[in-house]
């Protein structure tokens, strides 16, 4: 039986707490109603806290990508969009795009400011973007 992605980050979550309890206690733990109690806690954090992906990419890389670009400031996920900061030409504004998947493609719906859909940040964020997509989406 396959156990998905979720399954195997909540394993790894919860052996790197025993491991990591007993490093800290100096010994590894007995079973008791605490360290039940404190690993479950810690792994239904992880399971809150798990990153979120877009495109078939996870945040970390998309904002990886959003830095690396010219005038890029972050990227972020929020609900199911991509939003993508950056400054403006005069370096004194943070302007802001969202993205979306309509029909397998990605399509920019919104940027910030009186630009309209002028600046170039946007779109050199966008052409990196797809080509990292389509990487990640033809080694599955």
């Amino acid at each position: 039986m396959k156990m998905s992605k979720t399954g195997w980050s909540l394993v790894a979550a919860a052996a790197t707490i025993v491991l990591g309890y007993g490093a800290k206690k100096g010994k590894i733990p007995s079973i008791s109603s605490k360290v039940v109690s404190d690993i479950a806690t810690v792994a239904s954090d992880a399971v809150i806290n798990e990153e979120k992906s877009f495109g078939g990419l996870k945040e970390s890389v998309i904002n990886r990508i959003a830095t690396n670009t010219n005038k890029g400031v972050k990227a972020f996920i929020e609900g199911n969009e991509l939003v993508y900061e950056f400054k403006s030409n005069s370096n004194k504004t943070i302007l802001e795009s969202r993205f979306i998947i309509d029909a397998g493609k990605l399509v920019m719906t919104f940027v910030s400011g009186s630009y309209g859909n002028k600046p170039t940040a946007p779109w050199f964020f966008r052409d990196s973007l797809v080509e990292a997509m389509n990487k990640a989406n033809e080694n599955l």
